[in-house]
C-alpha cells in the first residue's frame, strides 16, 4: 500500500514539473515576441552631402552681379571665354578690347633695342649702381647743362621743321586756290543746258568762218582729212591757247584749222552762271576737211 502511495506521488511530482516547464517555455516565447513585434527596424538614410562652391581670387572687378557663379570670391567678376567646362582664371591682366583670334605680335628687333639703349645710356643701370649713377649726375652739372642745351635744341629743329611743313602746305593751299577751274566740253548730250547752247553757238560760228575761209590749197590739191583739236577760251571768248592733238597727216589742213580759230575769235562770253563756275573753257571736236567744207563735229 505504501510502495503504492510513493509511486503515485512521484509521478505526479514528475507531471507538475512538467507543466511548470511549459509554462515557462510559453511565457519566454511571449515576451521575446512581444519584444520582436514591439521594436521597428528603419533603414538609416544617409546623408546628403552638401553643394560646394569653390572659392578663387577675383582680379577684376565687375559692377554686374553674375546671375550664375561657379566660383566665390571677394568681388564681383563675369566670366568670359568658349570653354564648356568652367575653368580657374589663368591671366591677372584684362584687355582693352576682345578678339576671337590670335595675332602675331612684331617684338622690336636686337638692333632696334640695342639703339635705344645705346641712345639712353642709364637704362642699363643696375639696381646696385643707381643711387651712384644718380649722385655723379647730380654732382657734375655741366652734364645736366649740356643734356638740357641738346633737348632744347632738338626741341627748336623740331619747331623748325613743323614751321617748314606749315609753309609748304599753305604755298600748296594757295597754289590750289590759283589754279583756274577748268571745265572741258567733249558731247552736247552729256552737258548742262547752257553748256550745250554755248557749244552750239561755237561750232556753228567756227564752220562759218572756216568755209568762208576754206584752204585754196587744199581745194587744188584736193586734200582732205580729220585732226583732233583742244580751243581754250577765257570767261570774255578770248582764245586762252589752241593745240592740235592729233595731225590730220596734211600741214596746209593743220595750219589752216589753227588759222580759222583765230579768225572766228572773240567768241561770245561765257553765260553768268558758267562764269562763277569756269575760268578757263576746253572745247576738244574733230576738224573734218571734206570736199571743200569744213565741220566741227565731236
Amino acid at each position: 500500500m505504501a510502495l503504492a502511495i510513493n509511486n503515485y506521488a512521484r509521478i505526479a511530482g514528475q507531471g507538475f514539473n512538467h507543466d511548470r516547464l511549459g509554462f515557462a517555455f510559453c511565457l519566454a516565447l511571449a515576451l521575446h515576441a512581444a519584444f520582436i513585434l514591439g521594436v521597428s527596424f528603419n533603414r538609416e538614410e544617409r546623408p546628403t552631402a552638401s553643394s560646394k562652391l569653390e572659392i578663387t581670387l577675383a582680379h577684376h572687378r565687375s559692377e554686374k552681379t553674375p546671375e550664375k557663379a561657379d566660383f566665390l570670391a571677394q568681388n564681383n567678376q563675369e566670366g568670359s571665354g568658349k570653354l564648356e567646362e568652367k575653368a580657374m582664371l589663368t591671366a591677372t591682366e584684362i584687355a582693352d578690347y576682345q578678339d576671337t583670334q590670335i595675332r602675331q605680335i612684331d617684338q622690336p628687333s636686337r638692333s632696334q633695342s640695342e639703339a635705344r639703349i645705346a641712345a639712353n645710356p642709364e637704362l642699363t643701370t643696375s639696381a646696385d649702381s643707381q643711387f651712384s649713377s644718380i649722385q655723379r649726375q647730380s654732382q657734375d652739372p655741366s652734364a645736366e647743362h649740356n643734356q638740357q642745351r641738346q633737348d632744347d635744341m632738338s626741341m627748336e629743329q623740331r619747331n623748325k621743321e613743323i614751321a617748314s611743313l606749315e609753309a609748304k602746305l599753305d604755298i600748296q593751299e594757295y597754289a590750289y586756290a590759283r589754279r583756274p577751274r577748268i571745265r572741258r566740253l567733249t558731247s552736247v548730250a552729256t552737258k548742262q543746258a547752257d553748256d550745250a547752247l554755248y557749244l552750239n553757238n561755237w561750232r556753228a560760228k567756227v564752220e562759218a568762218i572756216g568755209n568762208q575761209h576754206y584752204p585754196s590749197q587744199a581745194k587744188q590739191k584736193q586734200l582732205f582729212g580729220d585732226l583732233r583739236m583742244v580751243v581754250s577760251l577765257l570767261p570774255n571768248g578770248d582764245v586762252y591757247q589752241v593745240k592740235i592733238l592729233k595731225s590730220s597727216g596734211h600741214k596746209i589742213l593743220d595750219q589752216a584749222a589753227l588759222k580759222i580759230v583765230h579768225l572766228a575769235a572773240p567768241y561770245d562770253a561765257f553765260p553768268s552762271q558758267m562764269q562763277k563756275e569756269v575760268d578757263i573753257l576746253e572745247i576738244i571736236r574733230t576738224w573734218r576737211f571734206h570736199k571743200n567744207k569744213l565741220s566741227a563735229s565731236t
